[in-house]
């Protein structure tokens, strides 16, 4: 579903994106750990079903775990409660409505309830949709002069980017999508790559 993703992370520079992602301050440095431990869920099961079933959409399980496996739904619950910013929570249960109200129109019955086959077909259509540009800019991160496109849908673009923000940042996908090379390492000056080649967790081998 994902077309394509950042080909570097980092623990600092992935917490920071989330944070601004979410609309928080700041996020503590145990945050995923946290998130996991909260006891109490924040969203009514049937949202839950519908971000779950979003999750495993954008990115379901292949020869490595997916969204759900990586509990990607279960740490978005938990920052939604805990940390997310009253107009971001707003922003993003928004998005997910769009998306269940849409299939409902569509296809007679919400996301959650559609086949496999059926939300990816209908949520390529809505992805392309929502993340059409409008040609307008609209600033960008915490800078004042960092402006980006506008998309039809910022809420869904949000909540695109932290579902695979937090599928890369999690312990599932770091031990099999991506490359650990402890800093300062042995030098390499050309590394060989290949269509299997993992992206690098931070800069990557100097």
């Amino acid at each position: 579903m994902i077309e394509a993703t950042d080909a570097h992370v980092n623990r600092r520079g992935a917490i920071a994106r989330i944070a601004l992602l979410l609309g928080a301050t700041a996020l503590p440095a145990d945050v995923f750990a946290q998130a996991l431990a909260s006891a109490k869920p924040y969203l009514p099961a049937g949202q839950m079903a519908l971000l779950s079933a979003v999750a495993d959409t954008i990115l379901p399980k292949t020869d490595t775990p997916g969204a759900l496996a990586a509990k990607v739904p279960q740490r978005l619950d938990a920052m939604l409660g805990n940390w997310a910013a009253p107009a971001t929570r707003e922003e993003l249960l928004g998005a997910l409505k769009r998306i269940d109200d849409a299939a409902r129109s569509a296809k007679g019955k919400g996301f959650a309830a559609l086949s496999v086959k059926d939300r990816e077909t209908f949520l390529r259509a809505h992805d392309a949709a929502a993340l059409a540009k409008t040609g307008q800019t609209v600033a960008s991160g915490k800078f004042p002069f960092t402006k980006t496109v506008a998309v039809v849908d910022p809420g869904y673009l949000r909540l695109k980017d932290l579902v695979v923000d937090l599928y890369y940042y999690s312990p599932e996908a770091t031990a099999t999508e991506l490359v650990y090379e402890h800093v300062p390492g042995k030098y390499e000056p050309s590394l060989k790559l290949t269509a299997k080649s993992r992206p690098f967790l931070g800069l990557g081998p100097f």
